[in-house]
């Protein structure tokens, strides 16, 4: 198995299959630099699933971007 690399500090972590995985109140925390790609994937995820009515918020604190599961 390819091992991911550091990026900014930290493992590089995927983004869409982590944020499908994520319960209702749940918090991830990516660098800031990963901000479009977040904000991009959050919002195609949450149009994917609008039968389910999944909801996300995106918020950029400081040098890290905090994405909470609403719905």
């Amino acid at each position: 198995m390819k091992e991911k690399k550091y990026i900014y500090g930290e493992k590089k972590k995927p983004i869409s299959s982590t944020l499908k995985k994520m319960k209702v109140g749940d918090v991830e925390r990516y660098p800031i630099e990963r901000m479009g790609s977040v904000r991009v994937t959050a919002y195609q995820i949450a149009t994917q699933m609008r039968r389910e009515k999944v909801v996300f918020s995106v918020i950029p604190r400081g040098l890290h971007v905090d994405v909470t599961r609403i719905r």
